[in-house]
């Protein structure tokens, strides 16, 4: 078991990881230990190296739920945290500053053989996950008043 024990270590997997990517388009260092990471399909997410316990932290931003549909996000947003056993350790949260929910997952690649590949696996399912919560907080009030159904794809860990 070799983890990432520093953040060298940790941008090195990063950037192994966009070059085993074709969806990645950049990373770019924000200071020590962070890095952003832009996706070809305009999306974004924030790779954080963590000490305790050693792992990469990403987090991506999925919208702001209208006034009127915040509670219907926000009890789906508790239904997909319930499941938190079976997707892993992703979950959703909301941004301290303003009323964005976060995805946020812990990455934890410890074989030093395919790291980066389970690094991209994660960032790839990571944005396939941001851009279907983007839409459902998008279309959370239909014409009925009522927020659509939760599409059972964000339910299941791929």
């Amino acid at each position: 078991m070799t983890e990432l024990r520093t953040p060298e270590e940790a941008a090195a997997c990063l950037v192994a990881a966009a070059e085993h990517s074709e969806a990645v388009e950049a990373v770019v260092e924000l200071r020590e230990a962070t890095w952003l990471v832009h996706f070809e399909t305009g999306g974004e997410c924030v790779v954080e190296w963590a000490q305790h316990p050693l792992r990469l932290v990403l987090t991506t931003a999925l919208g702001e739920p209208a006034p009127e549909a915040r509670a219907k996000v926000h009890s789906a947003a508790l239904t997909f945290n319930l499941l938190w056993g079976e997707l892993g350790s992703m979950r959703l949260a909301k941004d301290d500053e303003d009323d964005n929910l976060l995805l946020i997952n812990d990455v934890f690649p410890e074989d030093e053989s395919n790291r980066h590949i389970v690094l991209a696996n994660e960032m790839l399912r990571l944005e396939g996950l941001r851009l279907l919560w983007s839409m459902y907080i998008e279309s959370a009030v239909a014409a009925d008043g009522e927020a659509p159904k939760v599409p059972s794809a964000m339910l299941t860990r791929a």
